[in-house]
């Protein structure tokens, strides 16, 4: 492979500008390098202090090597992994960008058959002494960064004869790949939020929407502060962003989050949390786990739903399930201070938020009932430009006579526009009325007259 390992043009559109693409070229010529070196170290027909390129005694390329501005520098920067780390994860990607390193790096094993990265091959690839493999045992060990993060796999898991896989979402991410969408499972409890609605269809009070836009900036500016400016580096947990959304059900809190995540260009993931602490106790701390490590991994907004049914006052303890509960509680509180990402939280009630959490919370935003200035908005902006309304609807007299939320504004506008398309073709102040009336229904309230 003395011509380097090839790019097609599929992947260098995926990664983008041509030092991205560099960069992974220079790096998996290191490490093709590194693997021609430890095959003539086996051979033992050459020294290996000699062929040592540059590094430490166990003839590793520094760190440094990999620095720069593409994916794989930010993910060895960010994970903060040592040389060795960041060789391993290099070789385990490798074969994904030229299936020849599967080869190459089954030179470096005597057993028969075995292409590919094992972890007995890993530590082969990083370590040239007794200590060195010693320490490289350790490293791939289920304690260790590499496996404990998620970042790879050893199948069997005990077993470093076995094959080292990396994260599938970790192979689309540092080839530019279009990511798979995981689906929410105990063994990811998160799934991707969207939304076709931009910040500019979020309606709220004066002060609420001030807020919401103060978050915007800070979300947007953030790398400018944190980086630039150096607070990451002057200040404990200074990256890290939470916030909380508390209001009502159907007031535009989980839309608003997703918003803010499009309009800062980031992905968002919803993550149940009632739901998991309920259904999988004993497993949410690993499941945690890998919702977090791939959301600062990949720059992810984390969206926790019904926040207060987890980050409430913690429970008296009364048997096990309580006690697990509890200790599931204090790690996600200290995951989310620790994270160096976004967290929004959403809650229908402040005060089931405990108080001691509050004051880790960087920005609170209320999302109340919408009076009468906002439900007339709202009314005028869930219809569509294409729908057929009757231009004697009088949407002012209906926002101030029907108190409802943006959610049942929007179910209302619909159901409206199902009766229309049946019975006229055209939406009537009747049709109006009829679905007003079934969200009130709906809730067990009465329908004012």
């Amino acid at each position: 492979m003395s011509t380097g390992p090839a790019l097609g043009p599929g992947l260098r559109a995926g990664l983008g500008a041509a030092p991205e693409v560099a960069e992974l070229r220079a790096a998996l010529e290191t490490l093709d390098a590194l693997v021609a070196v430890r095959v003539e170290e086996r051979r033992g027909g050459l020294d290996g202090r000699r062929l040592s390129i540059d590094g430490d005694g166990e003839g590793l390329p520094p760190v440094e090597r990999f620095a720069g501005i593409g994916p794989f520098a930010e993910l060895v920067s960010g994970a903060g992994l040592s040389a060795a780390e960041a060789v391993i994860v290099l070789a385990a990607v490798a074969t994904y960008v030229d299936e020849r390193f599967a080869v190459r790096l089954g030179a470096l094993t005597d057993r028969p058959s075995v292409g590919g990265l094992t972890g007995e091959v890993a530590r082969t690839l990083v370590a040239r002494s007794f200590q060195g493999r010693l320490d490289a045992t350790v490293l791939l060990s289920p304690q260790g960064r590499l496996r404990a993060q998620g970042l790879l796999t050893l199948d069997p898991p005990g077993d470093l004869s076995g094959q080292l896989r990396p994260d599938p979402a970790l192979v689309a991410w540092l080839l530019g790949l279009p990511p798979e969408t995981p689906t929410a499972s105990a063994d990811f409890p998160a799934r991707p939020l969207t939304t076709v609605h931009t910040l500019a269809d979020v309606v709220l009070p004066a002060a609420a929407r001030t807020r919401v836009d103060d978050l915007a900036a800070r979300i947007t500016h953030r790398d400018m502060v944190v980086d630039d400016w150096g607070f990451g580096a002057h200040h404990d947990n200074a990256t890290g962003l939470i916030a909380l959304f508390h209001g009502p059900p159907g007031t535009g809190k989980t839309m608003t989050a997703a918003a803010l995540a499009a309009s800062a260009g980031l992905p968002a993931y919803l993550v149940d949390l009632s739901a998991l602490v309920s259904k999988y106790i004993g497993e949410t701390e690993k499941s945690l786990a890998k919702v977090f490590d791939r959301a600062a991994r990949e720059r992810c907004v984390l969206v926790f739903d019904e926040a207060d049914a987890v980050f409430g006052s913690r429970t008296e303890v009364g048997d096990a399930h309580d006690r697990y509960a509890n200790q599931e509680v204090s790690y996600l509180l200290s995951r989310v201070e620790q994270h160096p990402g976004i967290v929004i939280l959403t809650s229908n009630l402040l005060a089931n938020i405990d108080n001691a959490f509050q004051r880790r919370i960087h920005v609170m935003v209320e999302f109340p009932e919408p009076g009468p200035p906002e439900r007339e908005r709202l009314w005028a902006a869930v219809a569509p430009p294409s729908l057929p309304m009757d231009p004697e609807i009088d949407l002012h007299g209906i926002a101030r006579h029907y108190p409802l939320t943006g959610a049942q504004i929007r179910d209302a506008t619909l159901d409206a526009a199902y009766l229309a398309a049946a019975n006229g073709r055209v939406v009537t102040t009747e049709h109006l009325l009829d679905g007003i009336r079934r969200q009130f229904e709906k809730a067990g309230r009465t329908v004012p007259r």
